[in-house]
């Protein structure tokens, strides 16, 4: 690999990088990237990069093989998870995974107001994704593929498949105020990201199992990687900080999913259930007892928030209180800790 940077003028720095390398597993990638920087003035200074990567299939996603007991509309299937180079992937024509490929580009500006102790950073991305690694849904034997599903002891296979081809839009914002109210010294920061993943192109499918091409990557694989995430997250926090103690206070906002499994417990048509948007709160207080010894002491999610309920009528069977599958923030509730800091 090699890199270059340049200063072409005091104020427009410019640098750019390749790398090579060859992998037993798949073969030789080779990708580069090039960025910017332009100082507009003392306190505005732009910037944006484009570059190429590549991720190789993880240990799991190329050797993970399974056979286990799946209840679908309460009857028992035997739905086995098989690896790429198994005997049952040749036969039904599933190629043995490759790595994924990429490009990215990204701009954006970084602003000083020094007059009124603000920062401002903006920036947007987009990253496409080529020949992307998921995990299929459920594919079912037909009379000349039964024999095999029988060897295996499987009613059911899926595999990890270069199924697809995403691409990823956002932005992020991030605000920063220092000030002094009059001894203690108060920060505040204003976070705020989105981005949104879409399945683009046509899927890569195995000609053996054309019938069954909607099976790769299926609705709910969709729901998964598009609406089971938070697309937008904010966080405003604030450190108010003394000579001896500080305070912390943290208010996070968690935008709203789609669960992948449909709900059937209302009158009309199935449904996929929304879970709306969630803010939580975390709080804690630090003290110097010494120079060399902080005890900080706090709560993460200090009024107890928890997703919305999970609907009972959900397609997956699943008897939870609140959603398992697409969860924006967990569902442990209140936490308190104490920690104690020790520095030499």
């Amino acid at each position: 690999y090699g890199d270059v940077e340049v200063d072409f003028t005091d104020n427009w720095f410019v640098s750019g990088a390749v790398r090579f390398e060859n992998y037993s597993d798949f073969g030789s990638t080779l990708n580069w990237k090039l960025a910017t920087l332009l100082k507009a003035s003392d306190n505005v200074n732009f910037r944006a990069a484009m570059s190429t990567g590549f991720r190789a299939p993880s240990l799991h996603q190329a050797n993970f093989n399974t056979v286990r007991t799946n209840f679908i509309g309460g009857q028992a299937f035997e739905v086995g998870t098989f690896s790429n180079d198994s005997r049952i992937a040749q036969v039904l024509g599933i190629p043995e995974l490759k790595e994924e490929e990429s490009f990215s580009v990204s701009a954006g500006f970084t602003a000083k107001i020094p007059d009124a102790n603000l920062t401002l950073t903006v920036d947007a991305f987009f990253t496409a994704i080529d020949d992307r690694v998921v995990l299929t849904g459920n594919f079912v034997p037909d009379a000349s593929t039964q024999a095999l599903f029988d060897q295996v002891g499987a009613n059911r296979a899926r595999f990890f498949s270069n199924a697809i081809d995403t691409e990823t839009k956002g932005f992020d914002i991030v605000v920063s105020h220092k000030g002094d109210i009059g001894d203690l010294r108060l920060t505040t920061d204003l976070a705020m990201t989105y981005n949104r993943t879409l399945q683009v192109d046509e899927i890569n499918s195995s000609t053996v199992l054309a019938s069954q091409a909607d099976t790769y990557f299926g609705q709910r694989e969709e729901f998964f990687l598009e609406l089971a995430s938070p697309r937008f997250k904010a966080n405003l926090g604030h450190v108010l900080q003394a000579d001896n103690w500080r305070f912390f206070i943290r208010n996070s906002y968690f935008g709203g999913v789609t669960n992948p499994d449909q709900d059937t417990s209302g009158p009309g048509p199935a449904t996929n259930p929304e879970f709306g948007g969630k803010i939580l709160t975390d709080i804690s207080f630090g003290y110097n007892l010494t120079d060399n010894l902080t005890l900080t002491v706090g709560s993460s999610n200090v009024f107890d928030v928890y997703p919305d309920p999970t609907p009972a009528g959900l397609t997956s069977g699943n008897n939870f209180i609140y959603p398992r599958v697409t969860s924006q923030f967990g569902i442990n509730g209140r936490t308190i800790f104490g920690r104690l800091n020790f520095k030499l």
